[in-house]
């Protein structure tokens, strides 16, 4: 008895590459923005003594700052989870700020997480804009017969 090699069929490879595709585009990924500071590197900011210089030289700079009021530098950190059908979802967010007084010295450290974030719903209304509404139509031919031909070719 002899056992030869199963063959497969053209359709049969055709339809297991197409579902090896649709399933590796169905994978999560982790993508993580900005910066991780870890506990190591903020023991080495001490408030009342540090400097706004020796901040920047042991964190980098800071993903923004706020420059009106008390001056403040923030540090953003965030996974999102991103799948083909879903788009992203957050997963972890972790901001470090980091406030200075009028001489440039740290005088306040603050760790905030997703769970301090405040949700701003966005309006849906839409603004209209003078004018007049054009269907698809007008849109294409609008101009056929609006030019002279004796007028284009001075």
């Amino acid at each position: 008895m002899h056992n030869s090699p199963k063959k497969f069929s053209f359709k049969q490879i055709f339809l297991l590459s197409v579902g090896l595709c649709l399933l590796t585009s169905c994978s999560v990924e982790i993508e993580e923005h900005g910066k991780r500071i870890g506990t190591d590197l903020l023991d080495k900011i001490v408030p009342g003594s540090t400097q706004k210089e020796q901040v920047l030289s042991i964190l980098g700079a800071p993903s923004t700052e706020n420059d009106f009021g008390n001056k403040a530098w923030f540090y953003i950190a965030s996974n999102n989870k991103q799948t083909a059908l879903f788009g992203d979802k957050l997963v972890s967010r972790s901001i470090i700020k980091i406030m200075f007084n009028d001489k440039n010295t740290v005088t306040k450290i603050t760790t905030l997480t997703e769970k301090d974030q405040n949700t701003v719903e966005h309006n849906q209304e839409k603004t209209p804009t003078a004018g007049q509404e054009i269907g698809i139509l007008q849109q294409l031919l609008g101009n056929v017969g609006r030019f002279n031909a004796n007028s284009q070719s001075k």
